[in-house]
């Protein structure tokens, strides 16, 4: 994207920006195998897998992870 073509989007209105954004979304979203994942998020979901296995049992539910957060309160 040019300089210009920055200058364009930035000087729309917001919610002329909010529908903008959201076709790019769109697109990227068309088209997910395009977007590389990161060496790190490939180790990350590789060690909670493995967690896992070694613990299924271990496995909370959404639900009970709202919960958890809901009993913490406000902080």
């Amino acid at each position: 994207m040019t300089t210009l073509e920055m200058e364009n989007v930035l000087s729309l209105p917001v919610e002329r920006k909010i529908l903008w954004v959201e076709d790019v979304w769109d697109s990227i979203c068309s088209q997910p195998e395009s977007v590389p994942v990161l060496d790190s998020h490939k180790k990350e979901l590789d060690r909670r897998v493995d967690k896992y296995r070694k613990n299924p049992s271990a496995l909370i539910t959404e639900n009970q992870l709202k919960e958890s957060v809901a009993s913490r309160g406000s902080m």
